[in-house]
């Protein structure tokens, strides 16, 4: 353990990272634009404030974010009364985690092999994550990227490790690009660009997808798509001509998708982000 954080890795980052004097003007520019704060104050703090995922008298609701970038979410958690805790597996987080305030909860780990008891979480939140499971990514000379063949296991590993580490009556809480939406804001060449990409490409999962994986890891497991409202608002997509078009239809779908019988539309093609609770049901549920 240095600079109070605990690093389970051995050594074994996914990325290269030296020191800041490696990070040149556009990363240092990019890093100070993350908002992963945002997403937390913006969403999920509502979300978990609103309802309640379960019901703890004797203790505060303990959140896990998983794959937690620059920290800033544990933080906003932890101040909101949140137990929170975060996990990435980097070292350049591990040196932007030193400016963090709860830098005790955040903790460098594989997310397929996390350094939690079973049910110790009653929520665990994955942004922006799973899509980066088992596929080989280039940026250099414009974004490009393929499926590994082992894709699958690798993403129901990380998926069923969550699954252990939250508590029966809990949540996963899971957001990506949607991979049935021929258009990717998120992953072109600059901040917001559009990348049109083909629907059998393999990087961005789909709410189906999604479910089998479930399936396999228990038959329990329940999948429910949530409206992107909130989460969803077009930031770095509105520096461009294409965002500002889109921004107010998005924003208007995003409140139909949240009407009552209307929320199987969260997980169609129509809408550009997913956002999925995963909830295991008991026996109570069935």
């Amino acid at each position: 353990m240095s600079d109070g954080i605990a690093d389970f890795s051995e050594g074994r980052y996914y990325d290269r990272f030296s020191g800041p004097e490696a990070l040149s003007p556009d990363n240092l520019r990019g890093l100070e634009n993350e908002r992963e704060g945002a997403r937390i104050q913006d969403f999920y703090l509502p979300l978990l404030s609103r309802r309640p995922l379960v019901s703890r008298a004797d203790r505060n609701l303990r959140v896990l974010d998983s794959g937690c970038g620059n920290g800033e979410s544990v933080d906003v958690l932890n101040a909101a009364g949140f137990d929170a805790w975060g996990h990435d597996l980097s070292a350049l987080r591990r040196w932007q985690w030193r400016l963090r305030e709860r830098r005790d909860r955040l903790v460098v780990a594989d997310g397929a092999s996390l350094p939690f008891p079973d049910g110790f979480f009653d929520a665990v939140i994955a942004s922006g994550v799973l899509e980066h499971i088992g596929v080989a990514e280039e940026g250099a000379g414009g974004y490009r990227v393929r499926p590994l063949s082992d894709r699958d296991s690798l993403r129901q590993s990380f998926l069923r490790e969550l699954v252990r580490v939250s508590s029966p009556g809990g949540r996963i809480l899971l957001d990506f690009p949607n991979g049935n939406f021929p258009i990717d804001f998120w992953h072109g060449d600059r901040p917001g660009g559009a990348r049109v990409h083909s629907l059998r490409e393999g990087f961005l999962p789909t709410a189906r997808e999604v479910r089998s994986l479930c399936r396999r890891i228990h038959p329990a497991l329940r999948v429910r798509p949530l409206s992107p409202l909130g989460r969803l608002r077009f930031r770095q997509v509105s520096a461009h001509w294409y965002g500002r078009l889109l921004r107010g239809p998005m924003h208007a779908l995003q409140r139909v998708m949240s009407l009552p019988g209307l929320g199987f539309l969260a997980a169609s093609p129509l809408n550009p982000y997913l956002i999925l609770e995963v909830r295991r049901r008991t026996d109570q549920q069935q």
